[in-house]
């Protein structure tokens, strides 16, 4: 291998790691601003035609503006008002050029009287596309992990498809 190939292959190695920095700073980014009630905030991060599909059962949120709308919820503030947190387990991510998917598992906790409890599991897988030299949210897949099967299938239909090769 010339010292020009060796270089190359660093250089690659690097990009890869800054782009999985990159993506793990998006993801982890979406419930520290959900929780302060920074709506717009966290909404900046999914692209414009971008969805968040969070029930399995419902109409995914469309776009930033879907994503803030929902963040601006008497639902979702009464729920921050409370004590909140939205909590993102460490990440498995896989990057291919200018796209990007992200597994994790992502809690919700809440307050209730003087103590927190852990209100819901979920599975969430992210896509992700590099826009404008930016990672942005192209669609969040949200299913809970409970009796339907749906958070089950979907953590298992990422792992054979996008992870396979670990």
């Amino acid at each position: 291998m010339t010292t020009e190939e060796s270089l190359e292959e660093l250089r690659g190695r690097l990009r890869l790691l800054e782009d999985e920095r990159a993506v793990t700073r998006v993801v982890l980014s979406y419930g520290p601003a959900a929780d302060a009630g920074q709506a717009e905030r966290a909404g900046s991060w999914w692209l414009a035609d971008g969805e968040y599909d969070w029930d399995a059962d419902g109409d995914p949120h469309q776009g930033s503006a879907g994503v803030e709308r929902m963040l601006r919820t008497e639902g979702h503030l009464g729920l921050i008002r409370n004590g909140a947190a939205h909590v993102a387990g460490p990440l498995l991510i896989n990057v291919e050029a200018d796209h990007a998917t992200a597994l994790n598992y992502s809690l919700i906790m809440r307050r209730e009287q003087d103590r927190f409890y852990l209100w819901r599991v979920s599975v969430a897988r992210w896509e992700l596309e590099r826009h404008n030299s930016r990672w942005r949210v192209r669609r969040r897949t949200n299913r809970l992990l409970d009796d339907s099967g749906v958070g089950r299938e979907l953590l298992g239909d990422t792992l054979a498809k996008v992870f396979d090769d670990i």
